[in-house]
């Protein structure tokens, strides 16, 4: 694994054995290192590319992008830089919502797309000016009070509870990782790539022809009926609820997601003329 910079964008990038090409992108608080245990299971990856989402990276914390649709532009630029595809993308919460904006505003780039604990949007400008003002308090609290008090604040929340039953030190790496964040980046974060800043990609669901499988832990009751109904409106979707876990299925279940992408590979290989 090494750190590259992508048309202004800091990366980790793996280069392991195989043919293909896979983007990895993180949630909220997260870190591009976080996808590193469903990696390392892979037989094969190939090319693995995950950015620093736009407020998370320790080295350029403050985006200067001021819209989601400008994130998702930027990041469509960056990888088509690279390689003009087909990639595979996969994503959990804030970067299955990213991962989700590249589907619809750059199609031709992908082959297929793994979404985990995705929101699609908003559908009412009344509960999207709920959520702006949620988001809004939040980034006031990391502003005002720091990366320490939010973190406290963040991790109580129902969402993560499933969280506490993994091994200390799992927790103990997620906690570090949260607590090393810039707190403006973070609060940036929340005002431009926020599901209250998000737009609404509910109607944009049937136009996506890629298979797309969309994954909920199954002990995530908030995210359950989202991802059923996503991937009713997917052309190509599948649903995969993944046993005993909440949430986050990369922190709490990597093997599954590895299993997944795995069995996705090979369907890739053989839809674009790759050899194993």
């Amino acid at each position: 694994m090494e750190e590259r910079l992508l048309a202004g964008m800091r990366c980790l990038v793996w280069r392991r054995p195989g043919v293909g090409r896979m983007a990895l992108l993180h949630g909220f608080t997260g870190h591009p290192a976080s996808w590193e245990p469903v990696v390392d299971a892979l037989a094969a990856p190939g090319l693995v590319v995950a950015p620093f989402l736009p407020g998370h990276d320790p080295e350029a914390p403050r985006t200067s992008q001021h819209g989601f649709e400008e994130v998702v532009d930027a990041l469509a630029a960056a990888l088509g830089a690279l390689h003009p595809g087909p990639w595979r993308l996969a994503g959990y919460s804030l970067g299955a919502r990213v991962a989700l904006g590249l589907l619809v505003r750059a199609p031709e780039l992908w082959a297929d797309a793994v979404l985990i604990g995705v929101n699609p949007g908003i559908e009412d400008e009344a509960s999207r000016r709920t959520r702006l003002a949620e988001d809004a308090r939040r980034a006031g609290v990391l502003r005002e009070r720091g990366v320490v008090a939010f973190v406290e604040e963040w991790e109580r929340l129902p969402l993560l509870a499933t969280q506490a039953e993994l091994p200390a030190a799992a927790t103990a790496a997620q906690r570090a990782r949260r607590l090393a964040h810039d707190a403006e980046g973070l609060a940036r974060s929340l005002e431009v790539l926020g599901l209250g800043a998000m737009p609404n990609c509910w109607p944009a669901l049937p136009g996506i022809q890629v298979p797309v499988w969309v994954v909920v832990g199954e002990r995530d009751q908030r995210f359950a009926p989202l991802a059923a109904r996503a991937a009713g409106l997917l052309p190509a979707g599948e649903l995969v609820v993944v046993p005993g876990v909440g949430h986050n299925v990369v922190l709490e279940a990597p093997g599954a997601v590895s299993a997944l992408l795995e069995g996705g590979g090979a369907r890739y290989l053989q839809a674009h003329g790759e050899d194993p």
